[in-house]
Order: structure tokens, then sequence, then C-alpha cells
């Protein structure tokens, strides 16, 4: 008996482990143009990649904007730090593609519009991820959600999508400071555009 619940907490912790830095996919926000060409790519990621992206070199990143569920955990942080996390996914996008691709403020041909709204937050727990054992379970773990998209600065058709959750990585120190995870996902995310771009030209 002893054998077998011995087995079945292994059998856990290896599931756990290999969900890496997933974090369960929240519902649509209705931040979007159009859910309908999202293909799943994992439990909490769908995305879609149109066969136009190499024809845009020149982009508007939009602020980014936040869409909390009413009455969520997210909904609750203060504004203070809202404020922090768009400014930061914000400066993130804008570093991961300036030095390659032209920022542009006026819509035109060749132009496409970056638009991301962060749909949840969540704070390290950084007592829980100062113990290894808890660290590697993934207990204190920070993350977030976005919707975001690309679209064509003149008629607005769509020509990327994504909706993601994600939490912090267990391997490494960015849940000790309280949105270091979730900082470091966003710096994930600007960095995977980057390399989504990259692949298309």
């Amino acid at each position: 008996m002893k054998k077998t619940t011995l087995l079945t907490v292994l059998a856990l912790v290896l599931m756990a482990l290999q969900c890496g830095c997933s974090a369960e996919l929240g519902g649509r926000k209705g931040f979007l143009s159009d859910y309908s060409r999202l293909q799943r790519h994992s439990d909490v990621s769908y995305r879609y990649l149109g066969p136009t992206l190499a024809s845009y070199s020149q982009f508007i990143v939009d602020p980014v904007a936040i869409h909390f569920d009413a009455g969520s955990k997210a909904s609750k942080i203060s504004a203070e730090n809202v404020a922090d996390m768009q400014n930061y996914m914000h400066a993130a996008l804008l570093s991961a593609l300036s030095d390659r691709y032209l920022i542009v403020y006026q819509p035109g041909p060749g132009v496409a519009r970056l638009r991301v709204a962060l749909t949840d937050l969540k704070k390290s727990k950084v007592l829980m991820n100062i113990h290894p054992g808890s660290k590697l379970m993934g207990s204190g773990l920070g993350g977030a959600s976005l919707e975001a998209e690309l679209v064509d600065s003149q008629s607005g058709r769509q020509i990327g999508a994504l909706v993601e959750s994600q939490l912090g990585k267990r391997l490494s120190l960015d849940g000790l400071s309280k949105w270091g995870d979730a900082k470091a996902v966003m710096d994930d995310w600007a960095k995977r555009l980057r390399e989504r771009l990259d692949e298309a030209h």
C-alpha cells in the first residue's frame, strides 16, 4: 500500500515538472478583433500566424491594455503595480523589435499595428521560492496571461494572434522578487515575437 502511494506521489511530481512554465489558459477576454483563426498550440497557448506576416517590417506598438476579469485577484492589484507591468511589457516589445524593425506612429503600406492586453497577473510568492523544494514544485511561481494580435494598420485585417498564459521558470531566480516571474514571462513573449518575425522574413 505504501509503495503504491509513493509511486503515485512520484508520478504527480513528474507530471508537475513536465508542465514546465505552464498555467491554465483563461477564457477569451474580447480584446482580439478575431478569435476564429486561433489554433491550439498547447493547453495554455492558442496562436495564429498569417501567410502575409513577411510583408510587414514597420510596426506601430500600441500602449499595453489591461483586460482583467471583474473580481479576479488581478483586478485587486494596485494601480501603480498594474501601470508598472504595462510599461514593462511595452518596453520589452520595443526593445525586442527596434534593432531590426522600424517603429512608426502612423498607419501606412507595410505597417502592422501590434495590440497587446494583459489579462491576468500573478505575483511570485517570494518566501516560498526561497525554499528549493517549493521552488522546484512551482508552488510560489508568479506569471501572466495575455491576448495579442498584429493587424494591418490600414485595413485592420488580422495578421497574427496569440492567447497565452505562462508561469515563471522553476530553475531561475526570477521568483525572488514579487513581480520577477511576471516580468520574465513578458521578456519571453517579446523575444518569441521577434523570433517569429525573423523566421517570417
